[in-house]
């Protein structure tokens, strides 16, 4: 089950998502876009860039994995990197044991999923099931202590 902060984080973004979109679905990928600039300032490290931890489904380059405690990401398509953002956002402003609650119709909820091309959507939600399962298995690990 999700908490509240998680539900509330996922709301505040739609909101933001429906507002752009009611202006021009461009306005959605021009705010993507800011997004992923700020992926930089707290990116995946670049050891941390291998296969094991890339999202295959996706046509740029994109990683994801938890690292110091956090889910990061790298990619080196903005709007790519922008949904990473986004859902890195969403992924750390919950524990991780409630991160395992996630889902990729959790975050359909968000209305963003429908405005990406598929190869986009494909890696989109690809990198949510990425991000829950690593959640799952440090919070299995962490149990079996």
């Amino acid at each position: 089950m999700l908490d509240d902060c998680s539900v509330e984080k996922i709301l505040e973004i739609r909101k933001y998502i429906e507002a752009l979109d009611a202006i021009s679905s461009y306005e959605v990928y021009r705010w993507l876009i800011s997004r992923g600039k700020q992926l930089n300032e707290h990116s995946l490290s670049e050891e941390r860039r291998v296969e094991e931890n890339r999202v295959t489904q996706c046509q740029a380059d994109l990683y994801v994995d938890i690292e110091a405690g956090e889910f990061r990401a790298w990619s080196n398509a903005l709007i790519t990197a922008g949904y990473a953002t986004l859902l890195a956002d969403i992924f750390n402003s919950v524990s991780l044991d409630e991160c395992t609650n996630i889902t990729p119709g959790t975050i359909e909820s968000l209305g963003l999923a429908d405005k990406l091309s598929m190869i986009r959507k494909a890696g989109f939600y690809q990198m949510v099931t990425m991000m829950q399962e690593r959640a799952f298995s440090v919070v299995n690990t962490n149990e079996g202590r």
